[in-house]
């Protein structure tokens, strides 16, 4: 075994949750990032729509709170939502003090745009771009700040009851690095499904990554489907054409061109994303902005522009055809208030964290706020810890060769994903999960990265099967098809999964 790399903290994850955590640790402190080095690898710099936060004056955090429980269906965790209404504001201010370029209304002050479930504008934005501005913002400033590796995690090791490091794959060979902290802020779950608007590396790495430690996981049976992602062009990753477009004044219309979103909520085409989804879902939709004026499209919209007309669609003069696809993954490593694993000495923020704000259904623009908020807490928490003394004593991991075809097995997985996790859920096809899926969840640890992944993802989606099978009811995201209605039992019942 090699000496160990050395850090006071060991960040699993590059995208905007474990910069912003890693900018509030303190300056003297060693970070390590770990990054899979994918250009475009990570679902920040996709963020098209804002960050949710009370700064307009119609708005307070009280709002924020109440229209956040409400999208949540009777599942959020009250003190979560309380701690992001209420620290959102002052995160997306210190993005501007950053210099993050947010647009701004003709009097200077920040545009906030509205989006599903929001009752006013609330969500700070750069255009439809945000997520790459804030991500070109943080790197900029965490560039001196950070050691970069450019590898996979595969494992984390724990002694004396805490969390002292990972192994990482690196160039081939596995490198443990020992560290004071460890953060996972891995992202999502998009990448197990046919049909998403993630990029291929949102795998579920950091899932598997604390399950297989021992630490806890939660809610995963809430996986969240944007409603309206290009629907024409080939390849996994859809085009995601953001809910702001619909704040801006776009129709959803069927065939015949009619409205029929308020005919499954009073907030039309921004209602709730699973109401809207499924009813997407339902018909063939398009999204209509011809009667909107060509010049704001341009201004504020021009990622949407660009990905319509690069498959030969005019938004000004044609319809815009759309579909769900899944988007945001709700459920992930459950933590404390201040980011804290059930482990000691880890934590988890953003995507791949399951704090409680969202329930069972995500409130448009709360994803970016959740990262910033929980990823800031996090870094306080560990800055405010003893640093204590333990002597890691980590089991070697050995890597083998394994002959798997991984196309074809990927191909597979994103198939039982999809027939077994998508807007609705059959008790039968979620109970074949575990059989179909099992062969390439126990594949052995390998030097290949691609396989690595394969396996995660097995695991994963095996994991939210369990959970989905499990809650014999349908709320928010979450829709059985033999029990379509919410049942009161199961308010407030959080499913915790953890290994032993």
């Amino acid at each position: 075994m090699e000496d160990p790399l050395k850090t006071d903290v060991l960040i699993v994850g590059a995208g905007a949750a474990g910069l912003f955590t890693a900018l509030h640790l303190p300056p003297e402190t060693e970070i390590v990032v770990i990054d899979k080095g994918k250009k475009g690898q990570g679902s920040s710099p996709w963020a098209q729509g804002g960050i949710a936060a009370a700064l307009g004056p119609d708005d307070s955090p009280e709002l924020h709170a109440r229209d956040t429980t409400r999208v949540a269906a009777g599942h959020a965790d009250p003190a979560a939502v309380a701690v992001l209404c209420s620290e959102a504001p002052e995160c997306v201010l210190e993005l501007v003090e950053l210099g993050c370029t947010f647009d701004r209304t003709d009097q200077g002050d920040l545009h906030l745009a509205r989006e599903g479930g929001q009752t006013v504008a609330r969500s700070a934005h750069a255009g439809d771009a945000t997520g790459a501005a804030i991500m070109a913002t943080l790197r900029e400033k965490a560039i001196d700040k950070v050691n970069r590796v450019e590898g996979v995690a595969v494992s984390l090791a724990v002694s004396d009851g805490r969390c002292v490091g990972a192994w990482v794959l690196t160039g081939g060979r596995l490198v443990f690095v020992q560290a004071g902290s460890i953060v996972l802020a891995t992202g999502g779950i998009g990448a197990l499904y046919e049909s998403t608007t993630n990029p291929a590396g949102a795998t579920g790495d950091g899932l598997i990554l604390a399950w297989e430690a021992g630490a806890g996981l939660a809610d995963l049976e809430f996986v969240q489907f944007h409603p309206t992602a290009l629907a024409v062009g080939e390849g996994q990753q859809r085009p995601l054409i953001t809910e702001a477009l619909r704040g801006a004044g776009a129709h959803v219309v069927d065939a015949e061109g009619r409205r029929f979103l308020f005919g499954h909520h009073s907030d039309g085409e921004l209602g709730p994303r699973d109401v809207v989804a499924r009813a997407i879902a339902s018909r063939r939709s398009w999204l209509d902005c011809r009667h909107l004026d060509p010049g704001l499209l341009s201004k504020e919209f021009p990622t949407v522009i660009a990905s319509c007309r690069s498959v030969g669609i005019d938004p000004t003069h044609d319809l815009i055809p759309v579909t769900p696809a899944a988007h945001y993954f709700i459920g992930g490593v459950q933590t404390d208030l201040d980011g804290r694993a059930s482990i000691p000495r880890l934590y988890a923020v953003g995507e791949c964290s399951s704090t409680g704000v969202h329930g069972a259904n995500r409130l448009a623009g709360n994803s970016l706020a959740e990262a910033l908020v929980f990823g800031r807490r996090a870094a306080r928490a560990i800055a405010g810890q003893r640093i204590g003394t333990v002597k890691p004593n980590p089991v070697p991991q050995v890597l083998h060769p394994v002959d798997v075809d991984i196309e074809a097995g990927w191909r597979w997985v994103r198939k039982v994903c999809t027939s077994a996790m998508g807007l609705e859920r059959n008790p039968t096809v979620l109970r074949g999960v575990d059989d179909q899926l099992e062969q390439l969840s126990i594949l052995p640890l390998s030097s290949d990265p691609a396989t690595v992944e394969l396996r995660g993802g097995a695991l994963t989606a095996r994991l939210i099967a369990r959970s989905a099978a499990l809650r014999t009811e349908s709320r928010g995201v979450h829709r059985r098809s033999d029990h379509p209605d919410p049942d009161p039992h199961w308010a407030g019942i959080r499913l915790r999964v953890a290994q032993g």
